[in-house]
């Protein structure tokens, strides 16, 4: 049996819900953690067969990881160790709120084993921060990073928000100046999204805020990547830009169509060319686990389909994807089926060949979705 190697945990306790989110996020229950705690070892607990051990990489997203007390967060690892085992050097990361960051709680998150911290900054301006709807002060991001940096996290990334409606040049690069300045070792730039059910969506869709414009946020995104680059964190990802040796080990594995095991509502798992995701309520995901609820039905292998999002997948890496690599794990004919697309994309520049690998040219890294929705 192929086993997952790393695992995604979704922590789904939420202070509010920011107008650009459409996750699976609980506001005001926290007072359920201990009872998520359960259902996540319990859930591990009848998987472990397919997580294997020891895992390499643990990854706690949300939602809001660092909702979390550090005691509960050493009590979830131990659970893991216990289980599964924990490899040595493995990476274990962490998703936080800056209005959550404290030295105590950075001691105790340490303490329990956590390697990696990413912080939400998502915009250091009064501006950017009421745009994204954002409850903390632009400064609680700032503030978060030093505090980190000084705890000895020598793993630091921080995500930002491009692309929010009104956003100037000044205000991008001072969000640069202070992940930069405060030595970062990971950035992730995430274009502003208003798809789907999030408060932000459903205004835009109403006409009560303007929408983002798209070639604004292609001219933002290409400003920080440049910069980012310059600093010495070059993109390995669409989105994502790392010091040499800082990339995350867990995201590649989705990038890579590597296992993962997701544990927790809504988590997503992909294990044996199988996929599938728990449900998105708290209390549907506690019934299940317990075992009052229906099993979470799976996706069959169907070498086709995965060859498809193998290829996408992969190519959101600056690397780019092996085509023989993909087609010596889901079957020759899904790709060279996919042959004519990756080929009409290369007359129109958006990818180029490197021998069996392909990847996005610059220009195809805006204009992705126009090569992926083909390749599905």
């Amino acid at each position: 049996m192929e086993e997952a190697g790393g695992i995604y945990v979704h922590v789904p306790f939420c202070r509010a819900r920011c107008a650009y989110c459409d996750f699976a996020v609980t506001v005001g229950r926290d007072d359920l953690a201990g009872e998520w705690l359960d259902g996540v070892l319990r859930e591990l607990a009848a998987r472990r067969e397919e997580a294997g051990g020891p895992v390499t990489t643990v990854h706690l997203g949300g939602g809001t990881p660092s909702r979390l007390s550090s005691r509960l967060v050493g009590a979830l690892l131990e659970g893991f160790d216990r289980l599964v085992g924990i490899a040595k050097g493995a990476e274990i990361a962490l998703e936080a709120n800056p209005e959550d960051v404290t030295r105590d709680r950075l001691e105790g998150w340490r303490a329990a084993g956590v390697t990696r911290l990413v912080v939400g900054v998502q915009s250091t301006s009064e501006r950017g921060i009421r745009a994204l709807g954002r409850r903390a002060p632009a400064d609680e991001g700032p503030r978060a990073l030093r505090l980190a940096r000084a705890a000895g996290f020598g793993s630091l990334g921080a995500d930002l928000v491009i692309g929010w409606p009104g956003q100037e040049d000044r205000e991008l690069d001072a969000d640069l100046d202070v992940v930069l300045g405060e030595g970062v070792s990971h950035v992730s730039c995430y274009m502003l999204e208003v798809d789907g059910d999030a408060p932000l969506a459903r205004r835009i869709r109403r006409g009560t805020r303007p929408a983002p414009d798209p070639d604004r946020a292609a001219d933002l995104y290409w400003r920080a990547a440049d910069r980012l680059e310059a600093a010495g964190l070059p993109a390995y990802e669409i989105s994502n830009f790392a010091r040499p040796g800082h990339e995350s080990r867990h995201n590649l594995r989705y990038w890579t169509d590597a296992p993962y095991l997701g544990l927790g509502p809504a988590a997503a798992s992909y294990v044996a060319g199988r996929r599938w995701t728990n449900p998105r309520d708290l209390d549907a995901w506690l019934s299940v686990v317990r075992g009052a609820g229906s099993p979470v039905p799976r996706e069959p292998y169907d070498g086709d389909r995965r060859a498809g999002e193998a290829l996408v997948l992969g190519l959101r890496r600056i690397a780019g994807v092996d085509l023989d690599r993909v087609a010596a794990r889901h079957g020759s004919n899904p790709v060279e089926r996919r042959r004519p697309v990756l080929d009409r994309a290369a007359r129109e520049g958006l990818v180029a060949f490197c021998g069996a690998t392909v990847r996005l040219t610059r220009r195809g890294r805006l204009l992705a979705d126009e090569v992926f929705v083909d390749l599905l």
